[in-house]
């Protein structure tokens, strides 16, 4: 696969609507739980987003934190627990969409596998960030793509540069994301317009709306990933009048807590 087959093709007529996992209650339901990833497709996202930790026996669950006290129910860190004592625990124990009710402790979401989101969902494209520092994340991840055989609906991004270089090198044919020292060399050469003379080992970047103050998303840094063939995509964005802004900038992905509001403006 390449940056310009299918889902990935930089320059499309509209963004894709790409759902974030988001678990601090700001999105329709809990990021990086099955609940989430069924209900964004039931609405007609084009991508889900999500986390994966290392367990301590070698799999790959989602969740965003390294450690357990934000989310769940459960104490201490991903990578010291086995898949079966994470099995246990209420991934949305401590989500809220107002901060006074928590409708899941009552109705328990449990943790999930790389695996079985592969398997749940064989045709749904998907932004995977790796949070380990430990490269063998990187290994694992590759043997689960390989043996789901979905190379060409995926990117993969993480912010350790060791262990996206390792993955790189393990699935060559699948799409990563810019690494932040990535993203900042593009920034600073498409600055004085020599983006060209970069080699990226990355196809897509997706990047914040700004960064320590500035902008990110420019007409002339539009233009310059359109150059090197860079598919782009910003997160996170929430509101509907930033949604018509990076519509007509022309990037090609949203990254939203709030996919129906992107898809209804979308559709209108």
């Amino acid at each position: 696969m390449s940056a310009t087959d299918s889902w990935l093709t930089p320059g499309r007529s509209r963004p894709l609507v790409i759902a974030h996992g988001d678990e601090a209650g700001r999105g329709l339901y809990p990021g990086n739980t099955l609940l989430y990833l069924r209900k964004m497709v039931a609405l007609g996202v084009d991508a889900l987003e999500m986390d994966l930790n290392l367990t301590a026996d070698g799999r790959l669950v989602l969740l965003h934190d390294a450690t357990l006290e934000r989310t769940t129910d459960g104490k201490g860190s991903v990578q010291d627990k086995t898949l079966e004592e994470l099995r246990g625990l209420n991934a949305a124990y401590h989500w809220s969409p107002d901060g006074e009710r928590f409708p899941y402790r009552d109705n328990p979401l449990p943790l999930v596998t790389i695996d079985e989101v592969f398997a749940e969902f064989p045709r749904t494209p998907m932004i995977i960030e790796l949070k380990n520092s430990d490269r063998r994340a990187a290994q694992i991840l590759a043997r689960s793509i390989e043996k789901a055989g979905c190379h060409d609906r995926v990117i993969v991004s993480s912010f350790h540069g060791g262990v996206i270089r390792a993955f790189r090198s393990l699935c060559p044919q699948v799409a990563t994301g810019a690494t932040l020292p990535e993203a900042l060399l593009f920034f600073a050469a498409q600055c004085v317009f020599a983006e060209k003379l970069l080699r990226p080992a990355y196809q897509t970047m997706q990047l914040p709306t700004r960064y320590y103050g500035l902008p990110v998303y420019t007409a002339r840094f539009v233009h310059a990933a359109r150059r090197c063939h860079l598919h782009i995509a910003v997160w996170t964005v929430n509101e509907v009048e930033s949604m018509k802004k990076y519509t007509v900038l022309g990037l090609d992905g949203i990254v939203t807590d709030r996919p129906d509001r992107l898809l209804s403006m979308l559709d209108n």
